[in-house]
């Protein structure tokens, strides 16, 4: 199925081959006892099945996927027990029991049983090393497990997609997005359960693994080597700074990456401009009301009341190592922030709602909403005043809606959110590294902590409504004087190419005419029979994502969304006989102050189409395969 996700969601068909290797690799981790407890790699394989279903994947490329990670992963799973061995004490937790039990009774088939239940599944190649099962018989029959595991949960995901395509136009369009919210959270509560569930398990074999490494004898061979990575893994506040230390460091390689993309990649920043002006067509008053509100969580002497208040919170109700980290994570990330803007010195957006005086990249507010309240919901998780589902929940949600609305109200681009959340996750992992290596209690006034934040938090308040951005002014731009529309076809002046939000190709401009305007077109190939396709905005959005679960077309439903240059459509339509599409811009006007409109079919193009729109008079521009046509 080729429609709005495949261009909208960058984990589809944006990601390319790259999603089969996320499916195989959750697979294969699952396979491997050392990350089965703690990583859902089944949930991620029915999904891919789901996808399958969606028709962003294929069933049979998956499958190989799939199988090849989970017989990899068994493969792991049952050398490292054969490098174990009897040398070290095992951690003997349930689910490894049950392993060892399955595999006495059941031998070899024990690997294909095992793949469905659940925890289970990455012990029991581990379970078969240390019972001594032969190599030839354990690879055939883990084989024969990868192929029957792949087969079925590739299934099982299409057969759950198929019923939720089949069901969904029987729901009430409200649900959609509300399903996906509930499916959010969902997923939110399986992982950190996961995670809560496995890390202790994690922490016994790690131990394990690591008794194991100090009488490997390359190990010992290397005596200075050995003891500081060993003390760099010990388990403790030693285990997590390392952890930590090489988070940051991944976090700084995605943000380089990112930088370097801006500065040398110049698609970069077409793919910058146009999601700008595609966020423009969705400007509506009350949308634009709504992004200016909610956009001031992340304002400057808002988000500073917010986080003083948070952080003598803390402290005076005895929480020192928490105050301490969040007041590491937000003054580190204003200081990066203010550096990073002066050095790259990037101009705002000209379509900016707001008019700010910084600089763009990165966005301020997009890091603070990790740095600020992703680390705040670390801490209270940390302090178990919230679990760990509302503590995600929260964090996302607070960084997705403030970088939304940057990208809504145009005060940054893309890229400048994208990086703002990478530096504010660089800031929460050094502050939460810190908190969780410092004394956690210390002396507790609860009623002073309680009054100095409610007064902290009733100042951002007052400072988000007295304060509030007002809409830059905006005059009139006069529209484009073109003297010579085949001229500047020949020579480039006038781009011919047309493209999807992500730059990939679509058939090209074939018609420039002068005379009537984008809507004047419009109304007249509607009466010869055109349909008109709605606009890009939330409601045919949602539209077009419910056509898609459903392979059911839809009247309201958006196409995805094509670029003249760096412009959006003005108008798209459909023709009632062969099948095509028709896409129209205003790009200007003549000397004479008559529009000027690319069109650009996609498809095959119906004869005589300029002659319905009262265009009769065709002539080729010299040195293109574009038409110029007038009254």
């Amino acid at each position: 199925m080729h429609g709005l996700t495949s261009q909208i969601l960058p984990t589809l068909d944006a990601f390319g081959f790259w999603s089969y290797w996320i499916v195989g690799l959750a697979s294969l981790l699952e396979g491997w006892w050392l990350t089965s407890v703690i990583v859902p790699g089944t949930l991620v394989v029915d999904a891919g099945g789901a996808l399958v279903r969606l028709g962003h994947m294929d069933f049979i490329d998956l499958c190989w996927f799939v199988g090849i990670g989970a017989i990899l992963g068994g493969e792991i799973g049952w050398h490292s027990g054969r490098w174990l061995g009897t040398r070290v004490t095992l951690p003997r937790s349930g689910a490894f029991l049950r392993a060892q039990e399955l595999i006495r009774r059941r031998g070899g088939m024990a690997l294909v049983l095992g793949r469905f239940l659940g925890p289970v599944a990455g012990f029991v190649p581990l379970a078969a090393a240390l019972a001594g099962m032969e190599r030839g018989r354990f690879l055939r029959w883990n084989i024969a497990s990868g192929v029957v595991y792949a087969l079925s949960h590739v299934a099982m995901g299409y057969v759950a997609g198929d019923v939720l395509a089949r069901i969904s136009p029987w729901l009430p369009s409200l649900l959609l997005p509300l399903g996906l919210l509930a499916a959010l959270a969902a997923l939110t509560w399986i992982v950190t359960h996961h995670l809560r569930r496995g890390w202790p398990v994690l922490s016994g074999w790690a131990a394990a693994v690591r008794g194991r490494l100090a009488t490997w004898p390359p190990v010992l061979r290397h005596p200075r080597l050995a003891a500081f990575v060993a003390a760099r893994l010990a388990p403790g506040k030693a285990l997590l700074t390392t952890a930590a230390v090489v988070l940051v460091l991944y976090l700084a390689g995605v943000f380089v990456d990112g930088a370097l993309d801006l500065a040398f990649v110049p698609g970069t920043a077409l793919l910058d401009q146009r999601f700008a002006n595609l966020m423009h067509m969705l400007w509506t008053p009350g949308g634009l009301s709504l992004a200016a509100w909610a956009t001031q969580a992340g304002h400057v002497p808002v988000a500073a009341l917010v986080a003083l208040g948070a952080v003598l919170g803390l402290a005076l109700w005895g929480r020192r190592a928490s105050a301490i980290g969040l007041a590491v994570a937000v003054l580190g990330n204003a200081a990066t922030v203010t550096v990073l803007k002066l050095a790259f010195g990037r101009a705002r957006p000209p379509l900016a709602y707001i008019l700010e005086s910084s600089n763009s990249f990165p966005s301020g507010h997009a890091a603070i909403s990790v740095a600020l309240y992703g680390t705040l919901a670390a801490m209270l998780w940390r302090e178990k005043v919230i679990g760990p589902t509302v503590a995600v929940t929260f964090g996302v949600a607070m960084a997705a809606g403030i970088g939304f609305t940057r990208l809504f109200l145009i005060e940054h681009y893309l890229s400048d959110v994208l990086n703002g959340w990478v530096i504010g996750s660089i800031w929460l992992v050094i502050g939460t590294a810190f908190a969780a290596t410092r004394p956690k209690r210390g002396s507790a006034r609860p009623m002073v902590a309680g009054l100095v934040t409610a007064a902290c938090l009733a100042g951002a308040l007052g400072f988000a409504i007295h304060d509030h951005p007002a809409a830059a002014p905006r005059p009139p731009v006069p529209p484009v004087t073109i003297a010579d529309s085949a001229a500047a076809l020949a020579d480039g002046t006038l781009p011919k190419a047309v493209v999807t939000l992500d730059g990939a190709l679509l058939p090209p401009v074939s018609i420039v005419s002068e005379g009537p305007s984008v809507p004047d077109i419009s109304r007249r190939l509607v009466s010869a029979g055109w349909t008109g396709i709605a606009q890009p905005g939330l409601g045919s959005g949602l539209a077009a994502l419910r056509q898609e679960l459903t392979d059911a077309p839809r009247p309201d439903a958006m196409l995805p969304p094509a670029f003249l240059g760096a412009r959006p459509a003005g108008a798209t339509l459909r023709s009632p006989s062969p099948a095509s599409t028709l896409r129209l811009w205003n790009i200007g006007q003549s000397p004479d102050g008559a529009p000027l409109t690319a069109w650009a079919f996609e498809g095959t193009a119906p004869q005589g189409i300029p002659a319905l729109a009262g265009l009769s008079n065709l002539t080729s521009a010299p040195g293109t395969d574009v038409l110029i046509a007038r009254p």
